[in-house]
């Protein structure tokens, strides 16, 4: 299945997990949640899914901690969708020793 729509995005590190949502159209990614921004690009051959994202502060609230202890990440990725749901796993360039999981569910197309 193409990754396209709106999708609930659950991720976490070994620190901590987070939630947010993430729009998938045309090879591009953007999405976030109240205190972050995600803007990235993927590419998909069948179901198989690479790309990078990078996750950005944008509001200043001590209740929302990134799940890589810092305020801004690039992720490369890569998984795979399947339906209705996508799995990633990669690594942020900032923080290469803690690794990342994802697990996309689509909301709306």
């Amino acid at each position: 299945m193409l990754l396209r729509g709106l999708y609930k995005v659950e991720f976490e590190t070994p620190r901590r997990k987070g939630v947010g949502v993430l729009f998938a159209q045309d090879g591009k990614l953007r999405g976030g949640n109240s205190a972050f921004a995600y803007i990235g690009s993927f590419q998909q051959q069948g179901e198989r899914i690479t790309g990078a994202i990078k996750g950005r502060r944008h509001t200043n609230d001590p209740t929302i901690h990134s799940v890589f202890g810092l305020d801004e990440v690039r992720i490369d990725f890569h998984g795979s969708s399947i339906g209705d749901f996508a799995q990633v796993e990669g690594i942020a360039a900032e923080s290469p020793s803690l690794g990342f999981k994802a697990v996309l569910t689509r909301l709306s197309d």
